[in-house]
């Protein structure tokens, strides 16, 4: 498979993973939310998503989106 594909079907199960299931995937109730390390968990299940988003666009940006001079 080549790079750009690949990059695209990472980013967009990113898009989606990022803020749909994650809050009734990871997070508690609102009594008792899940805590991660001293972060409430979907903070950082965002965070986290966001972060493999960023490298998708920067790895494109280096290697995929280049002109052909």
């Amino acid at each position: 498979m080549d790079k750009g594909p690949l990059l695209t079907v990472i980013f967009l199960v990113a898009l989606v993973l990022g803020p749909g299931p994650g809050a009734t995937l990871i997070d508690g109730t609102k009594e008792a939310p899940n805590i991660w390390f001293g972060i409430p968990a979907l903070y950082l299940w965002v965070v986290f998503w966001f972060l493999v988003m960023a490298a998708c666009i920067v790895t494109a940006a280096l290697t995929v989106w280049k002109d052909a001079d």
